[in-house]
């Protein structure tokens, strides 16, 4: 029914936000991966929407900042005993990309590592979806860090997963740190990812 909404953001919160449509405002269920991508309050955005209708829930629409993360979601209700509730869970827990390496590599310990995903949840998420993660497009999922030299990134990650991040938090703020930042080792972007993940948890 719907495709897209293009209109003014009216209101956002970490999982719902408002489209401002001339003068209709659309609310929007989104994942963090969604949300995270957002402009300011007032802005024009175009989100992308699934539409979704059952009898106890009534008319529910659903919202993503990319293609990637509408037909993931899509892959994901599709599967047996995952809603959209724990889909959303799931594109807020992991990034695009990270959830699709995970899936092509079975890695059961990240997946089940997200709000609502145990073992065998997690288990049947990557047999079902191990031959369709394919057929998404990754024109976008890999522009984390455009531009930046790929190692000195990797072991910077590395160093943050081996102190207790989270992979989504840390792909985050590394990504910010690497737009306004020249880092020249790994050592500048860990000391830095740690200051800024220090200051976001004690907001």
């Amino acid at each position: 029914m719907y495709s897209y909404l293009k209109g003014v953001l009216s209101e956002k919160c970490l999982t719902t936000i408002v489209v401002d449509c001339n003068g209709v405002g659309y609310e929007m269920f989104v994942p963090l991966s969604t949300y995270d991508k957002l402009p300011e309050i007032k802005k024009e955005v175009k989100i992308l929407v699934h539409y979704s209708f059952n009898e106890s829930d009534g008319v529910r629409l659903f919202g993503f900042y990319t293609d990637e993360e509408k037909l993931l979601f899509r892959q994901l209700i599709n599967i047996s005993k995952v809603g959209p509730k724990l889909a959303l869970s799931v594109l807020s827990g992991l990034s695009v990309a990270d959830l699709i390496r995970a899936v092509q590599v079975g890695d059961i310990s990240l997946i089940s590592s997200i709000h609502g995903i145990g073992k065998k949840s997690a288990e049947r998420l990557i047999i079902e979806l191990k031959d369709k993660v394919g057929d998404i497009s990754s024109t976008s999922i890999d522009k984390d860090y455009l531009g930046a030299a790929t190692e000195i990134i990797q072991d910077a990650e590395t160093a943050l997963l081996t102190l207790g991040y989270k992979r989504y938090d840390i792909r985050k703020v590394i990504s910010k740190l690497m737009t306004e930042n020249d880092f020249s080792t790994s050592e500048e972007i860990t000391k830095a990812a740690i200051k800024a993940l220090y200051r976001k948890r004690n907001i």
